[in-house]
């Protein structure tokens, strides 16, 4: 399973991504964390910008954002995000860089230190840190850096020693926080002492010839019922138990920049045929109730001889307890099937805990798997099982491999399975998956970071938590002819499930105008479980347009913000939000105000 150095081993799996943590039972707790999180970010953009409307111009003032917030990125680290490319960047774009960016950890502050700790004494020389602070990133005044080191200097020396060092910066970048935090909140008062003046004063009469000017009202207003009390809409075909049968089972993952990935399926039909198609969670271990699943979809595009993915024929959308499903006549030929979740519930952690679990523990001259690890091993083999018949095929191996080290299983790696490895039929057994890891363990010597290199790649946290992962299992039933169905490795949905998404919205109703446009349409597709927003610009130039969800009841949005700004090219349609209930127990109300953003 996990990454082999050995020559002619199963493959070698390289550094992967962090994963995403939503705690179980915390529900009210992220919803506090998420708050402050963007209290954080609108003060730090206030402090620099000045209105959440304007957009950030330069790198530099990304940078003094970031900075407003406790984060000190490196120009590298800056250069992934603003690039030569970068004209401009939205508020949204900023909050969806500091969900990325962590805080200066402990680590990053010792490695500052030693940079300019030159002789390694362990002590940091007045002159030292003056001449690093003025003359460096974010110039200060010689009177502001001796007031700084005069207040973390605690024993006199006029050096500083490592805990002195944290603690200046600490507190210099508490108060940089506390500052920009007052400045919003004197912002926000003025401005609502501004709208109370307006509602106070009394309304003009109509001969002095003013009127007074109306609130932003909100276009879209959909009230809908708590999802867990939906009766099924949609019934199974009378003799489905007589059609053909195909499963796959497949993983939403998010990769290094935090973006979805899924497998994705080839569809082969012999002849015309009615199909039956659902898609449902898989749950690896029982539900613990409370926390509602994702939401998933599979959208079946035509794809010709060359593999270019065409139309979109029929979605997932028809409810059916957890599952969503579609029904449709189809011509013989070969489909593409594009998984897709909305991201309302399933989103990127907001950090690993520090302390990782046990992997192994040393007995004797070997060392042996923990349980722990045992039941992760047992998730991810389910997981990678994608035809669930108990065993892995070399392709579903293969797959496994390319996304936890990105490289294949060639003849020799595989001969090497074959050979050390229990088999069945030609393909891998559970006990076989298992003894592959636990002879890896063996061979670096309980040394465990190739192990949690795969770990997180797969999904888990630190604490063996499977919270970075959305497996789920698409059943294809059809009546004249058997389904062909190849598995695809994991990958983005890219431009082509972004048009597919677009279309089944734009098919569900008549478009609202934008008010202060003839060119721009909303497009409002409601499902039992979700309301999705599309913005449509026939005009001949890029639009931004920003949707207000912010009067939402009982919602939780894709955004990182209910309030946000999509980019529209010309003659072009995109997503702006998808919004699904937080507790299905309760009834929930979508709210939207759209504006043009000039």
């Amino acid at each position: 399973m996990s990454r082999h150095r050995r020559s002619g081993s199963a493959g070698s799996q390289d550094s992967r991504r962090s994963s995403s943590h939503t705690a179980g039972n915390a529900k009210d707790a992220k919803t506090s964390k998420d708050a402050e999180f963007y209290t954080e970010c609108r003060a730090a953009y206030i402090a620099i910008v000045g209105n959440p409307q304007d957009g950030i111009t330069s790198k530099d003032q990304l940078a003094q954002v970031l900075q407003q917030t406790g984060r000190n990125p490196s120009q590298k680290t800056l250069g992934k995000y603003w690039t030569s490319q970068t004209k401009k960047m939205t508020y949204d774009d900023v909050c969806a860089v500091m969900r990325e960016i962590q805080p200066t950890t402990s680590e990053e502050l010792m490695k500052a230190f030693k940079k300019m700790d030159i002789n390694g004494d362990g002590f940091i020389t007045h002159n030292e840190l003056a001449k690093v602070l003025t003359q460096r990133g974010e110039k200060m005044t010689e009177e502001e850096v001796k007031s700084m080191i005069a207040e973390a200097d605690e024993d006199g020396d006029k050096k500083l020693n490592y805990k002195e060092f944290c603690q200046m910066l600490m507190n210099t970048s508490e108060k940089c926080k506390k500052k920009t935090s007052e400045r919003m909140e004197r912002k926000d008062r003025k401005q609502r002492k501004n709208r109370q003046d307006s509602i106070d004063k009394p309304l003009s009469s109509k001969k002095d010839g003013i009127s007074p000017r109306p609130a932003k009202r909100d276009t879209i207003i959909i009230n809908l019922q708590p999802v867990s009390s939906i009766a099924a809409k949609v019934t199974e075909p009378r003799n489905l138990k007589s059609w053909h049968h195909t499963q796959s089972k497949g993983c939403f993952h998010l990769d290094e920049d935090n973006l979805l990935i899924s497998h994705q399926y080839v569809l082969e039909l012999s002849t015309a045929t009615a199909l039956w198609l659902t898609v449902k969670p898989l749950h690896l271990k029982p539900e613990s109730g409370g926390k509602p699943s994702p939401d998933i979809s599979v959208y079946l595009l035509r794809q010709n001889d060359e593999a270019i993915v065409g139309e979109l024929v029929t979605y997932t959308h028809m409810k059916n307890q957890q599952k969503y499903c579609a029904h449709r006549e189809l011509k013989a030929g070969s489909y593409r099937l594009i998984p897709m979740t909305s991201g309302c519930r399933f989103k990127p952690r907001e950090k690993h805990h520090s302390t990782k679990g046990q992997l192994t523990q040393k007995e004797s001259d070997t060392y042996v798997l923990t349980k722990q690890f045992k039941n992760a091993l047992t998730d991810i083999f389910e997981i990678v099982d994608l035809d669930s018949n108990g065993t892995l095929s070399r392709d579903e191996f293969n797959l496994f491999q390319l996304h936890t080290s990105g490289e294949p299983v060639d003849d020799d790696a595989w001969e090497v399975v074959e050979e050390n490895f229990e088999l069945k039929k030609g393909e891998l057994t559970r006990k076989g998956f298992m003894d592959l890891n636990q002879m890896e363990a063996n061979d670096v010597e309980g040394d465990t970071d190739d192990l949690w290199v795969t770990l997180h790649s797969m999904g888990f946290n630190n604490r063996l938590e499977l919270d970075q992962a959305c497996p789920f299992i698409v059943d294809l039933y059809t009546d004249k002819c058997k389904a062909h169905v190849r598995a695809l490795p994991l990958q983005k949905g890219g431009v082509t499930l972004e048009k597919a998404v677009c279309a089944a919205i734009m098919s569900a109703g008549e478009p609202t105008k934008v008010k202060g446009s003839k060119e721009v349409a909303l497009h409002t597709q409601t499902t039992d479980a979700r309301v999705s927003i599309a913005v449509e610009n026939q005009g001949s130039s890029n639009i931004s347009v920003q949707l207000n969800c912010s009067r939402s009841t009982n919602c939780t949005s894709n955004r990182l913000d209910m309030m946000y700004t999509v980019n529209v090219p010309a003659r072009a349609v995109a997503v702006g939000q998808h919004l699904m209930p937080q507790d299905e127990t309760r009834d929930w109300t979508v709210k939207c105000a759209e504006s043009l953003v000039s």
